[in-house]
């Protein structure tokens, strides 16, 4: 049987974001704007592969309440069935709280997603029909070891390609303990201080591009079954690391003089990633799609970049350049 499309498993919530109009002064009250709209990293992830035109399905939990229907509308009107959503009465929708400075960047977040909780072990194994027809699951760090050890099994057992997405340090940290050689993952995204929280590794400074010193953080990660890491760097573009290589391989990006919002840019990358490779590309050019996606999405002002579509994705793409 052919497989087509992917399958979500993560977080949905709402993000409420505030932006200061000026440099964020702490102690104190800031004047600034705040918005309300549908998140969630695995919301993110699915939401970007519709508007990219891919059949996704997402599976996740979010309360019967209004913001619930905020996060379950904005998510279908994205092109995404969610059928897969959970709606349990006694559960409230996570929230995603950001204080944005005037400049767009993260000075502090809050994720309460206790909801995800109801995502169980036993409810990801109701789901094996979908992740077997599916020829990508991509799984967000925000469930459980559990959770994600079920659904890994099942990859195993279907022969399901596996994206994982560590979403931060301490779940990234939370999730290595459900990669072993015959749960095999065949991509993983983490940026550097993640990587370094996965491999038990002191923090990787913010200033190295050694491709030697990251390729061999990522080798306990190959030998737990990570066919490819993805280590996102920031400014300094991210570096590939696949395992059986002998090195790593650098995809530089640009500068980006009007980031508009942090918030969404890796949930893009990792959506490009998987559609370019759906459409035959190499690594290097999926991630370089990846990067495109992420530079649409650092100027909007949404998590979810409205017009990011495989022309303007092709568009953003030319501007990159081709060094090694």
């Amino acid at each position: 049987m052919d497989r087509a499309g992917v399958v979500v498993f993560g977080g949905a919530n709402a993000d409420i974001k505030s932006r200061t109009d000026a440099a964020l002064v702490n102690g104190t009250s800031n004047p600034g704007q705040t918005t309300v709209a549908a998140g969630g990293v695995g919301r993110n992830i699915a939401a970007s592969l519709a508007q990219l035109g891919v059949p996704v399905a997402l599976v996740s939990v979010v309360g019967r309440d209004a913001l619930g229907d905020l996060v379950v509308r904005e998510t279908a009107n994205a092109g995404v069935d969610v059928s897969g959503v959970a709606r349990p009465a006694d559960l409230t929708t996570g929230i995603y709280n950001a204080i944005l400075d005037a400049d767009g960047s993260l000075m502090a977040g809050v994720a309460s997603m206790q909801a995800l909780r109801a995502l169980t072990h036993d409810v990801v194994a109701t789901h094996e029909t979908r992740i077997a027809d599916a020829a990508w699951i991509v799984l967000d760090a925000n469930l459980s070891p559990a959770a994600l050890g079920a659904a890994l099994d099942i990859a195993a057992r279907v022969g399901t390609r596996v994206a994982l997405e560590p979403v931060s340090v301490a779940k990234a940290r939370a999730a290595r303990a459900a990669l072993r050689p015959d749960r095999p993952v065949a991509l993983l995204t983490p940026n550097r201080d993640e990587l370094a929280a996965m491999v038990g590794a002191p923090r990787l400074a913010d200033t190295s591009l050694d491709h030697v010193l990251l390729h061999a953080a990522c080798e306990s990660l190959h030998r737990d079954g990570v066919a490819l890491v993805w280590v996102r760097l920031g400014a300094q573009g991210s570096l590939l690391s696949a395992a059986g290589a002998s090195h790593a391989v650098h995809v530089p990006t640009v500068a980006v003089s009007d980031v508009a919002d942090v918030t969404g840019a890796g949930d893009a990358a990792l959506a490009a990633y998987l559609w370019a490779e759906l459409h035959g590309r190499d690594i290097r050019t999926s991630a370089r799609y990846g990067t495109a996606a992420a530079l649409l999405t650092l100027r909007s002002r949404s998590s979810v970049n409205d017009h990011l579509d495989p022309d303007a994705l092709a568009t953003a793409f030319d501007t990159l350049s081709e060094a090694p």
